[in-house]
């Protein structure tokens, strides 16, 4: 059971407007440590290992980084070899490591080893010399634990496909015109995923392009390549944005100015679960609580906020009411609280400024569920 009240290496701070407390990891192996983007969690499912992100300014790269969750053997491990840049990567469900994607190549990372091994790559005859730019926006893997779904942009287009963790090969899915980035597995459906369109900028003109709809919904076989919704919610250039699969099979996105929404695969409902402006959100395996922060977008403006909501009551509470602005520019690292739920739901993780830096902090959702009853 992870108790970051006794661990030697996690510090109290309690919010001063909401009173919540979290629990922010204060050793440190690197200059800044960040929670995972919110698609994939941070926590290992059987609970004892706490990925984070690692950088050192002003390096490109991210690298990985861990920590046990056992306050009696405390242990922080840092793996500088599996560096990645934009590739947000996966905790394989055994916990005994993490994979990750730079260039061409996705990598596992052992938990317990410093030295990373490829697992599938692309074929070099398809890139054909071209600028191989990104190999998965967040890497999820199959219900049968088999097949990786990767994303990428090659040139001036983007691409799809599905990486055998058995034969070390790549399948390229289909290739677009415009850019497609974030596609994800579902949970329950195993040939179903879904992919964004997102905007995106010419490499050579720089001209910008607007999305006309965000999620699609695609399967393996290529039976399937259709809006999730249609024109009559998403729109042209719609704010909706930042989607991810429910444990329990529904498609949940963030609109910012609208709020936290789901809908089932069967009937494409656009239900509003958290009328307020959001950016990212993030919910329990059983949808009853729902995470965001609002906004790091405006960052340099206004502090961030991290908030919980409890959609039975109707009650939100902020654990971080006012993340103070940092000194790095957004996009050198995506540093941005990307709140999440644990696998197990016991916990929320988040990246922090509190302290002057980039520090991986939780709160424990047992106490949060308390405060908005």
């Amino acid at each position: 059971m992870f108790e970051p009240e006794r661990h030697p290496y996690f510090e109290p701070w309690t919010d001063p407007e909401s009173g919540v407390i979290s629990y922010i990891l204060t050793e440190r192996v690197a200059a800044v440590q960040q929670g995972f983007y919110f698609v994939n969690p941070s926590m290992s499912a059987d609970g004892k290992w706490l990925w984070f992100y690692a950088a050192f300014p002003p390096a490109e790269e991210h690298t990985l980084g861990v920590v046990s969750t056992d306050a009696d053997n405390p242990e922080i491990r840092h793996f500088p070899r599996a560096g990645f840049r934009a590739e947000a990567p996966l905790i394989d469900p055994n916990s005994k490591g993490c994979y990750f994607a730079n260039r061409s190549t996705v990598y596992w990372q052992p938990v317990d080893c410093c030295e990373p091994t490829p697992v599938c790559s692309l074929d070099p005859d398809w890139i054909a010399g071209r600028y191989q730019d990104l190999m998965a926006t967040h890497i999820t893997l199959s219900t049968d634990g088999h097949t990786l779904l990767l994303n990428g942009r090659i040139g001036n287009h983007w691409w799809v496909g599905l990486g055998d963790t058995r034969t070390g090969k790549v399948e390229i899915l289909k290739e677009f015109g415009r850019h497609y980035n974030h596609a994800q597995f579902s949970y329950h459906d195993p040939d179903l995923f879904s992919i964004a369109e997102d905007h995106w900028r010419d490499m050579t003109s720089g001209q910008q392009f607007p999305f006309e709809q965000r999620i699609w919904l695609m399967r393996t076989d290529g039976s399937v390549f259709e809006p999730f919704r249609g024109q009559d919610y998403f729109g042209h250039n719609s704010n909706v944005c930042h989607e991810f699969w429910s444990k329990d099979g529904w498609m949940c996105w963030a609109d910012y100015e609208r709020g936290a929404y789901e809908g089932t695969v069967e009937g494409r409902e656009a239900n509003c679960v958290w009328p307020r402006p959001v950016c990212h959100v993030h919910c329990t395996s059983q949808r009853r609580y729902w995470v965001a922060d609002q906004t790091p977008y405006r960052w340099d403006e206004e502090p961030c906020q991290v908030l919980f909501y409890d959609r039975e009551t109707g009650k939100e509470v902020a654990i971080a009411s006012g993340l103070p602005s940092h000194y790095m520019p957004r996009r050198w690292y995506h540093t941005d609280p990307h709140p999440h739920f644990s696998p197990d739901d016991e916990w929320v993780i988040y990246t922090t400024t509190v302290r002057g830096t980039f520090d991986l902090a939780v709160a424990r959702v047992s106490d949060l569920a308390e405060r908005v009853r």
